[in-house]
Order: C-alpha cells, then sequence, then structure tokens
C-alpha cells in the first residue's frame, strides 16, 4: 500500500470525518470520494487501524497517559487527558479535570471554567493554539 503524508490541519479534518471505532484514513476517503467499498481481508483492515494515532505514526507503547501523571504528580483530577504536544485532546467530560503535556499540566476545576476558557477551541475535540503551558494555572514539573 502507498504510503501519503499529510498536514496536521488536514489530518483533523479527517478524524472529523471518521466514524469511530469503524473507519480508517483510508475508508473515510474512499466514503467522501464515493468509491465503491474495497474488500479487504480482516488482517489488512487491523493492520491499518493499528496504524492510527493522532499524529499518523504506527503505535508505540505508551509509557505516558493523563490518568499516570495524574497519580504520579498528585494532581486529583476525576478526568486527566495527556498529549506530549499539548495542542490537542479529547473534550474533559468530568470536573476537576486536568489536561497533561510532556512538562506540566492545567486544571480545570469546573465544566464552566473548561467550556469558557478562552485559551481553548472545543468542538468535537479541544484544540489549544500554542499549547497548554500558554494557559494561566499551567503548573510546570519537569
Amino acid at each position: 500500500m502507498p504510503t501519503i503524508r499529510i498536514d496536521e490541519d488536514v489530518y483533523k479534518w479527517l478524524q472529523s470525518q471518521a466514524r469511530a471505532f469503524e473507519d480508517s484514513p483510508n475508508s473515510v476517503l474512499r466514503r467522501i470520494a464515493k468509491l465503491n467499498a474495497k474488500s479487504l481481508d480482516k488482517e489488512e483492515v487491523k493492520k491499518e487501524n493499528s496504524r492510527l494515532t493522532s499524529n499518523s505514526k504506527p503505535i508505540k507503547k505508551r509509557s505516558l497517559s493523563g490518568k499516570k501523571l495524574n497519580k504520579e504528580w498528585g494532581v486529583g483530577a476525576i478526568h486527566s487527558l495527556y498529549r506530549k504536544t499539548g495542542d490537542w485532546y479529547n473534550n474533559l467530560e468530568k470536573f476537576p479535570g486536568a489536561l497533561f503535556d510532556s512538562a506540566g499540566y492545567v486544571v480545570f476545576e469546573t465544566e464552566k471554567d473548561f467550556v469558557n476558557s478562552p485559551y481553548l477551541q472545543i468542538g468535537q475535540t479541544t484544540h489549544v493554539p500554542g499549547g497548554i503551558s500558554k494557559i494561566p494555572g499551567y503548573v510546570q514539573k519537569k
């Protein structure tokens, strides 16, 4: 199978078009382009789906997670999410909630604090232009 490189904006758009637990980048593009469904054997679909990550690189065993950092750093968040770059997350759903990057975190005590933050662009996912380290209240741990 050929490999293509796409920029972050195109990848985020592609993610927004995907059906959770169902689509691969290829199946999204085939559906949008109205191409006939290609019959892939189950192993090929598994292989393609296992490659999906937020940055389109092969999945590596994660050593960090929001849950792990929340516990290690004693943050006390009910919902914690991690992104190495600190710029894109799923939406926080329980509060207090915390967003973590590779060097620190920011806590949102209430849903109102989260939703009304001028530093966040919240839609289907949460975009943090410039990263969470730019948000007042960011705690640097490393």
